[in-house]
């Protein structure tokens, strides 16, 4: 049979956000994150001493012709005008000279470089009722706390990993205000917290229209009363979480707030692993020699809508249980594949949802 070079379908397009996201979604875990890695005092007064001195000229604000009417926020943004962005590779050799050589200075001037993205990212969360300067403040204690954890050698960078110091500080301090009772207390709280909705609505999905407490408990690893004592509050919100966050249509602040993730680390490390992955299965599928297979992989394996078993049975002349044997071997080439470019780094669960 006479076939041409198998392209993707326009209607299935390859995907590799679809096996990503399968990954992110099962048990994959870089090795070492499953302690908790919260944050502790040593690590805040680190950061507290490095934010907390800052007085380079261009902070001081001494020649920027303010009124005298202008008020602190005005003032803040002001001084920032005055403070030059670094590119990335400087920005690296800062975050080095910080790590080898406790240069406390290169670790000032990486927090100077980016408190833009502070202001940036605070006002995602603005509300007409929050004050910014308090957003904003909240944001630079996470900035000050992203260099003194960061790795400058783990390929991530540092725009990219402080983003989520900065972030989970101010949905910490949001956590903790827009409530009359704080949710956070403990863990399993924030946890709820951020994953209550996303809970129910995956456990919807899988044939439960009225996830119970005790189901969301179990689905989440909680205690059942923390699950009562979370959901009484947050199905029971504020009026103002109901109104639409700010640059997400569609969207309310609460869902926007529930979508965020307690633990930075754990998302620089999804980050760092849905990286390597992206790398994995596109080197994997430009190996693929064999037109079938490649059919198979990007039409089915890795699209986004599937093509069916009986449709690429017909389209190659064979029956869905000789495509369903390929599908199964080319998995097995994965897994292998994965093996030999991430050693034992990763569980490879997920390859079982492939198809």
């Amino acid at each position: 049979m006479t076939t041409q070079n198998p392209k993707p379908n326009e209607s299935t397009t390859s995907n590799v956000e679809v096996l990503v996201d399968k990954a992110k979604h099962s048990s994959v875990k870089l090795k070492g994150t499953d302690q908790e890695m919260g944050l502790d005092a040593g690590s805040l007064n680190d950061a507290s001493e490095l934010f907390g001195d800052l007085s380079l000229p261009m902070m001081r604000g001494s020649n920027l012709n303010l009124p005298a009417s202008a008020d602190p926020l005005t003032a803040y943004l002001a001084r920032l005008n005055y403070i030059e962005p670094l590119p990335a590779d400087e920005q690296q050799e800062l975050a080095e000279r910080y790590v080898n050589e406790n240069d406390r200075n290169a670790g000032k001037m990486l927090i100077l470089t980016n408190l833009r993205l502070v202001v940036k990212l605070a006002r995602e969360y603005q509300r007409r009722w929050t004050n910014l300067l308090d957003l904003i403040q909240e944001g630079n204690v996470g900035l000050a706390e992203a260099v003194t954890r960061y790795d400058p050698y783990r390929g991530v960078k540092f725009t990219s990993y402080a983003q989520y110091w900065i972030r989970a500080m101010i949905l910490n301090y949001l956590m903790n205000h827009l409530h009359p009772v704080k949710i956070g207390s403990s863990r399993a709280g924030r946890k709820l917290f951020y994953n209550l909705k996303k809970a129910r609505r995956e456990l919807m999905r899988q044939g439960h229209p009225n996830p119970t407490p005790a189901l969301i408990a179990d689905y989440l690893d909680v205690d059942e009363s923390e699950v009562v004592r979370v959901a009484a509050q947050l199905d029971a919100p504020p009026v103002y979480l109901d109104a639409q966050a700010p640059g997400h249509e569609k969207t309310t602040v609460g869902e926007l707030m529930h979508s965020e993730t307690a633990d930075p680390e754990e998302l620089v490390t999804d980050y760092d692993l849905a990286t390597r992955l992206r790398e994995a299965i596109n080197a994997f599928g430009e190996n693929l020699d064999d037109e079938r297979e490649m059919t198979i992989w990007f039409d089915r394996m890795i699209a986004e809508e599937p093509r069916s078993l009986v449709d690429l049975g017909e389209y190659w002349g064979v029956s869905k249980e000789r495509i369903r044997q390929v599908e199964v071997q080319i998995r097995d080439d994965f897994r292998r594949f994965l093996l030999d470019r991430l050693g034992d780094e990763v569980k490879l669960d997920f390859l079982d949802q492939l198809g």
